[in-house]
């Protein structure tokens, strides 16, 4: 609970200008190429409508949110949470990124972050929010607010180049006051006997506290039940190994492997003791004092932590299976809209204090946040269910169009609550969209393609400003010749990989029939290729530059 202030073929496509673009007069539009050439812009076109709708709203969000103003370290830009929430949060302002990097110059991914680290405490521990008054404050239920501040670092570093973590802030380089923020949480938040992270009783990711019934709900006091919980563990395993792959990229190979080892020994300990081996999901917590409960907590699925131990990488390959799986089969149990439910079942009513989250189903307890919904269907595009996963994404699609935007959290039956204009749920289903379904894995100077279209037909043309870096492609499939047709172009350089999911394989006991009699060209030249299954995905792998190629997957009858 947040602190609330009122306040046909790639030039046909192109050519003909069926560009999907927001209504909203504060988006820019794009110009229309005739080709798949360099263009400052992000834009597609696809064969599902849904798609092109939530793009519209993904767009729309992030232009509502946007924020300028004058801070402690000069200009900062950034975007506010949402309409309730004008400030700019550290967990929100981090799982915006896989959105606005599409859209947004370098001051707005990365000044946000150097004002955020102006206003670190003495102990290194970092701020909840600031805002342009100059204010701040801190959740101390939660314990995300310095993992979510180095993973945003690292995502903006992987674009805009590691030079930025140098810079200094108030004396002190950003890459130093991003390791003495996540040495405070080893120091304030870990629990020595289970050598996991520490936080409040909250309902799965939540911050708030199950026994106040007032503002005090997102504050520590001497009343609060101390866990571990499973989102706070996935968070700080992936922030570890990002401040690793920082430090080394800076030159300090010896500190990076001792936050590589950090974050091994808190994998390990998190498959100790919060994975269930006979539930296939991680427990949301274990409680590090005497409290019971008169109802079996383990059994609660709590989506959002385990959509982070996936997303992290905490979760293992066949962990990963075994969520999705109880995450897909928890929709329908408990008759959810849409794959989005945060915590099922929720506890009873009246467990929670607070009157946002007294009853069954609402807000945190239970209620879906497309936030976390985003980033499973990312994790099933990422694991094997890329089919699944495009069922889901066009419910949850389905349902951000029906309430005519991006909602905070949605009740069971898909109606829009809380915060309108969401960044958190823009951030997140850009992510399953672009990373996911149309498959741009890009960076300062790698690019993979990695589209999981199947049948369907897209053109699709993404720019990174941080970067300067574009990608673009046309996708095509002829189920009559049994033929797929990728053109594809970027100004990256190097090689990388193109990674097509093989639409006439529908499941894994088809595999090795379906990989009979395939034939693949480069520019009309028989190439060699690689295949790999993926759970219920097959795809067909190609090494390659990236300079104007048209790559030809042709199935034999």
């Amino acid at each position: 609970m947040k602190k609330r202030h009122r306040a046909g073929t790639a030039f046909g496509l192109f050519a003909l200008g069926l560009f999907i673009v927001a209504s909203n007069p504060g988006v820019p539009t794009a110009p229309s190429p005739k080709e798949l050439e360099f263009g400052a812009f992000t834009d597609f076109r696809s064969g599902v409508r849904e798609f092109g709708e939530l793009f519209k709203l993904i767009r729309s969000t992030l232009s509502h949110n946007k924020v300028t103003f004058q801070g402690r370290t000069g200009p900062v830009s950034g975007f506010a949470a949402g309409t309730a929430y004008p400030q700019i949060w550290l967990r929100d302002a981090n799982t915006i990124i896989p959105a606005s990097r599409f859209f947004y110059e370098t001051p707005f991914l990365q000044s946000w972050i150097e004002e955020h680290l102006a206003y670190q405490r003495i102990d290194g521990s970092l701020e909840d929010w600031i805002d342009s008054r100059g204010k701040a404050d801190k959740n101390t239920t939660e314990t995300d607010q310095e993992t979510s501040a180095v993973r945003a670092a690292a995502q903006v570093t992987r674009l805009a180049g590691t030079a930025w973590l140098e810079k200094k802030i108030e004396g002190a380089t950003v890459l130093s006051r991003l390791e003495r923020a996540l040495d405070s949480v080893l120091r304030l938040r870990f629990d020595k006997a289970h050598g996991l992270l520490t936080g409040a009783h909250t309902a799965d990711w939540g911050d708030v506290d199950m026994n106040a019934p007032d503002q005090r709900a997102i504050y520590v006091d001497r009343a609060t039940h101390w866990t571990c919980d499973i989102y706070d563990q996935s968070q700080f395993y992936a922030a570890a190994r990002d401040l690793a792959w920082m430090l080394a990229a800076a030159g300090r190979a010896d500190k990076a492997g001792s936050w590589r080892e950090q974050a091994a020994r808190i994998r390990k300990n998190a498959d100790q003791w919060l994975w269930q081996q006979d539930r296939g999901f991680f427990r949301v917590h274990i409680h590090l004092d005497a409290l019971k409960h008169d109802f079996v907590e383990d059994a609660m699925f709590a989506m959002g932590g385990n959509a982070e131990a996936m997303i992290s990488g905490l979760a293992s390959d066949d962990q990963c299976r075994r969520i999705i799986e109880t995450a897909l089969a928890c929709q329908q149990r408990f008759s959810m809209s849409t794959i989005s439910g945060v915590l099922l079942p929720p506890y009873p009513q009246g467990f929670f204090k607070h009157p946002m989250m007294d009853q069954p189903y609402e807000y945190q307890n239970g209620g879906q946040w497309d936030w976390f919904g985003g980033k499973l269907v990312a994790a099933m595009f990422e694991h094997g269910f890329s089919r699944a996963a495009r069922e889901k994404l066009i419910e949850i699609a389905g349902k951000t169009i029906a309430n005519k935007g991006l909602y905070e959290w949605d009740s069971p039956g898909g109606q829009g609550q809380g915060s309108a204009f969401y960044s958190g749920s823009a951030g997140s289903l850009g992510q399953a969209l672009f990373e996911g379904y149309l498959g741009f894995k890009i960076a300062r100077d790698s690019l993979s393609l990695e589209p999981k279209l199947s049948a369907d037909r897209a053109a699709a043309h993404v720019f990174v400003p941080a970067a300067g870096a574009f990608a673009a492609y046309d996708y095509q499939w002829d189920e009559r010749a049994g033929t797929v047709t990728f053109r594809y172009n970027s100004n990256l350089s190097g090689r990388g990989d193109v990674k097509i999911l093989i639409p006439w394989i529908g499941e894994a006991a088809a595999f090795a029939e379906g990989l009979k009699n395939i034939e693949v060209r480069r520019d009309g030249t028989k190439i060699a290729y690689q295949t790999a299954l993926v759970n219920n995905d097959a795809f067909l792998i190609v090494e390659t530059d990236f300079k104007d190629r048209i790559l030809t997957i042709k199935r034999s009858r």
